[in-house]
């Protein structure tokens, strides 16, 4: 893949020659790479240069791309994670970029846990062994959703809970309690009440599927009509849950929630 970018500043010139290397087989190579990628992308923050935000935005692609296709293997994750973290704190606020990330890291997630899904079905009680490439995309995802910029939220919570709802019962059990761990901690007031109904629907909706024997495609898709973006938020929509009330809604998700979380928790 040729790489044009735009950009005259020396900084910018070596990140496009060197990010040719990230798929190097030495790992110093490699590692290196990334580190200079996340360098680029944290640099200029005050800087209002059109140019050299293009160019950020321009690599984006690029380097997901490139990541992705050499992991696992070539691509060192820690490397590859610090370059998707930069890139969420550092782009413009809903940009493209961003977006087609999250969509690409979703995509990796779903094709490398598919894979173990047809072969070794218990390895999902602990995500060891061949899902762990799978694990750590997930955990990083799980991560961006106390990273990423609120107008990127909804679509961030609307593909994990997609891609969720096809893991098998044990798979989405550990990663449910890793989420309720991870938003019972959440200290940002702005965000929270809305991972919290998020987190409780999702939780709602997995149990409702899993004692309904539905199939995973049936599931994804349920999700998707379900999960609806209004006021920058995911709702449940009456489509799924029946025309239930509001409140109904709610006080049956919690008391899914509860009974997943050994009869209590904090919110």
């Amino acid at each position: 893949m040729p790489l044009t970018f735009v950009g005259h500043d020396e900084l910018g010139f070596l990140i496009t020659y060197s990010i040719r290397y990230m798929g190097h087989p030495d790992g110093k190579v490699a590692r290196a790479s990334h580190s200079l990628f996340v360098a680029f992308v944290s640099s200029g923050k005050d800087s209002n240069d059109d140019e050299r935000v293009l160019l950020k935005e321009q690599l984006v692609f690029y380097y997901i791309q490139t990541s992705l296709e050499g992991y696992p293997g070539i691509t060192p994750f820690e490397g590859m994670a610090s370059g998707v973290v930069a890139l969420v704190r550092h782009l413009p606020a809903g940009s493209p970029s961003i977006f087609y990330t999250i969509h690409s890291l979703v995509e990796k997630t779903h094709n490398l846990c598919c894979e173990v899904m047809t072969e070794e079905a218990d390895l999902w009680k602990n995500w060891q062994e061949e899902l762990e490439p799978c694990k750590k995309i997930l955990d990083l995802l799980l991560r961006l959703l106390s990273l990423v910029d609120i107008q990127v939220l909804p679509s961030l919570m609307k593909q994990l809970a997609q891609l969720i709802a096809i893991f098998p019962r044990d798979g989405q059990n550990m990663v449910l309690n890793d989420l309720y761990a991870q938003v019972a901690e959440s200290d940002d007031v702005t965000r929270k009440p809305t991972l919290v109904s998020w987190l409780q629907s999702l939780s709602y909706l997995c149990s409702q599927a899993s004692s309904s024997n539905a199939t995973s495609k049936g599931v994804g898709l349920e999700i998707n009509a379900a999960f609806a973006r209004s006021d920058d938020e995911i709702v449940i929509s009456d489509y799924l849950l029946g025309g239930a009330d509001g409140d109904g809604v709610r006080e049956a998700a919690a008391a899914s929630a509860r009974g997943r979380h050994g009869g209590g928790g904090s919110g």
